[in-house]
């Protein structure tokens, strides 16, 4: 371990974009914590950006920087389960980028 940074509660997925320095990690309370390499061994919170309750699957692709985040609205949660069923039609996938700069 080289360092440690605050990140959103209930993290399952992570990431690191090489080429930007940017290290990804989507979080089941609604937030994808963006944390930018200084160097080697100093990382720091650039943002947080506000996601679906739930959103911690997540992908990477590195041709294009864009991160993935799914998310998905669920029913009750029946006795002895730890949530409830996914229902129907409230998948979404959501496409993360930067806005290109303009100069």
């Amino acid at each position: 371990m080289v360092a440690t940074v605050p990140i959103g509660a209930g993290v399952d997925g992570a990431g690191f974009d090489a080429a930007s320095g940017n290290v990804f990690a989507s979080n089941a309370d609604g937030t994808l914590t963006v944390i930018h390499q200084v160097t080697p061994d100093r990382y720091q919170v650039t943002e947080n950006v506000q996601t679906p309750q739930g959103s911690r699957n997540m992908g990477l692709d590195p041709t294009n920087h864009r991160v993935f985040i799914v998310s998905a609205k669920f029913g009750p949660v029946p006795a002895g389960a730890r949530r409830g069923p996914v229902l129907p039609g409230s998948f979404t996938l959501m496409a993360i980028e930067r806005a290109p700069t303009t100069r």
